[in-house]
This record gives structure tokens, C-alpha cells and sequence, in this order.
């Protein structure tokens, strides 16, 4: 028995914002969480007991977040406004970016900057 994928032009257009919308920030947040601890790691070593004091980086992806939030809000509002078939997909796909997010940012603030 095989499975057969058929390639849906339209469908594709219609979910690369939603794709681009939902998990570019989360991709930002994580890059720069690699960029900080790494950049940690090379001028203290593995010790992270001052890491909370590092500086305004938590309080910047912070405010990543809520750009993210808010650039999301808007895009589903704009979705819901021309009834578009396939809002539900979206909203997954949002919902899962946001966790996402919150996901580093769980890490960083209770993995690394709780160990002081």
C-alpha cells in the first residue's frame, strides 16, 4: 500500500505566513540564548551563580516575547477577519510558537539563572 502526498500549491502560499509568523521569533529567542550562554560560558566558565546579574539580555528577550505576542494577536485577528478556511491550523501553529518561546525562556530563567 502506498501513500500518496499530493503537493498543494495554494495550501503552501497560504501557511508560509503563518509558518514565518509563528516560529521566526521563537528561532530569534533561541539563537540569542545560545549567543548569551556561550558568550557566559567563555568569559566566567561553566559557573553560573552570577548569571541573573549578567545584565538587561532576559529583560530584551523578554520584550521579544511581547512583540511576539502581539505580532501574533494581530495576525490571527487579521485571519479571523476574512473568515479564512483554515484558522484553526493557524491558531495550532501560533499557540505552538508561543510555547516555544516560553520554553527558552523557562530555561534560562529557572535552569540558569536560578542556580544562584
Amino acid at each position: 500500500m502506498q501513500i500518496h502526498h499530493t503537493f498543494e500549491p495554494d495550501a503552501w502560499h497560504a501557511t508560509v505566513p503563518t509558518y514565518v509568523v509563528s516560529y521566526l521569533f521563537p528561532v530569534l529567542i533561541l539563537i540569542y540564548e545560545i549567543y548569551r550562554v556561550g558568550y557566559w560560558v567563555f568569559q566566567n566558565g561553566m559557573y553560573f551563580g552570577t548569571f541573573s546579574q549578567a545584565g538587561f539580555e532576559f529583560t530584551l528577550m523578554l520584550g521579544i516575547f511581547a512583540l511576539q505576542v502581539v505580532v501574533n494577536v494581530l495576525f490571527l485577528l487579521f485571519v479571523w477577519s476574512i473568515h479564512h478556511p483554515d484558522f484553526e491550523h493557524r491558531l495550532k501553529h501560533i499557540a505552538l510558537g508561543l510555547a516555544c518561546s516560553a520554553a527558552v525562556l523557562a530555561f534560562d530563567y529557572f535552569g540558569l539563572q536560578g542556580t544562584a
